[in-house]
């Protein structure tokens, strides 16, 4: 063996494409009205695919409880405690939604807050991002590695990490998706990324953005 063989090889989690292991834009070709055109839009085998529509799926909280929850639902998968086992859409069939932030979805202060995350958002715009929609996804490996870590061999779930940034303030929000054993598909698995994509930031509504958010 040279020493050109004792060069350490990527460490690439098997199951994990090598083209899903970097930041990403996705572009959302479609933007579904109800849940049956969000399954034709989702490419289910790809985390990237769901991680971008479960973005969509959160900001339509705010247009239609019902149809944004039934999307959330679909792409949401609760983890069993230290077990093989996951409940589709939540076992409290809220994908993870916190009610206590159900008040935001009707304020103007608020609900326009999800969409701060599509590419080209900006207060300039009020924050209504430009079509088709984009989500700009950035691979988050620390945290990849360490959850497939603890959870690939013992439990079979295989998982991946990604993060969107808010083009309002700048908050990060991680979204987790998982693989489970026996499944060909993905699921969102951290519920908080939800409520997150909530996360306060009216700092950044100067007067042009305000005017500007439900034009």
């Amino acid at each position: 063996m040279g020493l050109f063989d004792k060069i350490k090889k990527p460490d690439v989690t098997p199951g994990l494409e090598s083209g899903w292991l970097q930041n990403r834009i996705i572009t959302l070709d479609k933007e579904p009205d109800d849940l049956e055109e969000l399954k034709a839009a989702v490419d289910v085998r790809d985390p990237g695919s769901v991680a971008a529509y479960w973005v969509y799926s959160v900001a339509c909280l705010s247009a239609d409880y019902d149809i944004g929850m039934s999307m959330m639902k679909y792409l949401f998968a609760d983890i069993e405690p230290f077990g093989r086992g996951f409940k589709e859409g939540g076992g409290a069939g809220r994908a993870g939604w916190d009610p206590y932030f159900n008040e935001r979805l009707k304020d103007d202060d608020y609900r326009w807050l999800p969409r701060a995350y599509f590419v080209g958002a900006a207060a300039s715009n009020g924050f209504n991002p430009p079509r088709p929609l984009r989500v700009e996804l950035h691979y988050n490996e620390p945290n990849t590695k360490t959850i497939n870590g603890q959870t690939l061999e013992q439990l079979g779930r295989l998982n991946i990490v990604y993060w969107v940034r808010s083009n309002a303030a700048g908050f990060q929000v991680n979204i987790t998706l998982s693989k489970f054993d026996g499944s060909d598909r993905w699921y969102v698995t951290s519920g908080t990324s939800s409520t997150g994509l909530f996360y306060d930031q009216r700092s950044a509504l100067t007067a042009e953005a305000r005017s500007k958010l439900y034009e």
